[in-house]
């Protein structure tokens, strides 16, 4: 199985930060990992704080600091083991800092809410999709309603390398919590877009349907692979046109309260992108998500 070593958990004192940091500490605890917290100040917040107060105060940027040191004392002490955690108070790029604080430390997983005081009306905020996107590291962004052990894990794979790390990720999570484990793979399926039948489209049936069989032999020699019995996964392929759109849909389908899969990241000037699949999952997923980061292959 597969488990972290050093997580991070970034706050900003939301609601959805607690339920983010409520994961961390639990999911360090399961697999005896080092847990720590951050909040970044913004760089730019706090240029134009000081052109505001200078004349008036100094050393704004150390107080400010140490209100965000009495906010965490404050915001930690409702959630059960925070105070003890280390926690570390930066003044940069929200997502740059966090990235650098993650180079620092090496941490594998970043946790965060899946966003703050404004909520989007569908997927991520604009802070947690950025992190999915360029982090080095795994990253699990938290629903503000998910607390306590996830239920319910639906892990997508495309056989790549790392979808077969996601997928032990997945596991691993699967088997700490309890939680039932689906396996997805989504083939290329039938549009269906003919308002009559004919050879044609009975042709098309049926090569869809033997492309099902294969799927389904290939998805179940992945797991297998996968080494992953012990979290006893229930297997499922779908045909669909649209990959993103079938993972959210069999995500709301199944009630999964986290959605595992691999980003698909390459390297073009510092910046990672993401596969279309794992950008259309970030705008239109509702459960939490975990973004394993791409490796090389």
């Amino acid at each position: 199985m597969e488990h972290y070593k050093n997580i991070v958990a970034a706050v900003d004192f939301s609601e959805c930060a607690a339920a983010a940091l409520e994961q961390a500490i639990r999911l360090a605890t399961v697999s005896g990992a080092k847990a720590s917290a951050v909040f970044v100040l913004d760089t730019l917040a706090v240029v134009q704080l000081e052109k505001a107060l200078t004349p008036l105060q100094s050393s704004i940027r150390e107080q400010l600091v140490e209100d965000a040191r009495k906010a965490w004392s404050a915001f930690a002490t409702r959630i059960p083991g925070a105070s003890g955690l280390a926690f570390h108070v930066a003044i940069d790029n929200r997502i740059v800092g966090l990235h650098r604080r993650i180079a620092k430390e090496c941490h594998d997983l970043l946790v965060l809410g899946a966003f703050g005081a404004r909520r989007p009306d569908l997927g991520l905020g604009t802070m947690a999709s950025g992190c999915v996107r360029h982090a080095p590291c795994d990253v699990l962004i938290v629903r503000d309603t998910q607390r306590g052990r996830f239920k319910k894990v639906l892990a997508c794979v495309d056989y790549s390398q790392t979808s077969l790390k996601a997928l032990r990720r997945a596991a691993s999570i699967a088997r700490a919590d309890g939680a039932q484990l689906e396996v997805l793979h989504v083939f290329h399926g039938m549009t269906d877009v003919f308002p009559f039948f004919s050879d044609v489209v009975q042709t098309w049936m049926r090569v869809v349907s033997e492309e099902q069989s294969r799927a389904t032999a290939e998805l179940e020699a992945f797991v297998r692979e996968a080494d992953i019995a012990a979290a006893n996964p229930m297997l499922r392929v779908e045909g669909a046109t649209t990959h993103g759109a079938a993972l959210i849909q069999r995500a709301r389908e199944t009630r999964a309260d986290l959605l595992v899969l691999g980003t698909k990241g390459q390297s073009n000037l510092k910046e990672v992108l993401l596969g279309s699949t794992a950008e259309r999952v970030l705008r239109g997923a509702s459960c939490s998500i975990l973004a394993v980061r791409a490796i090389a292959e």
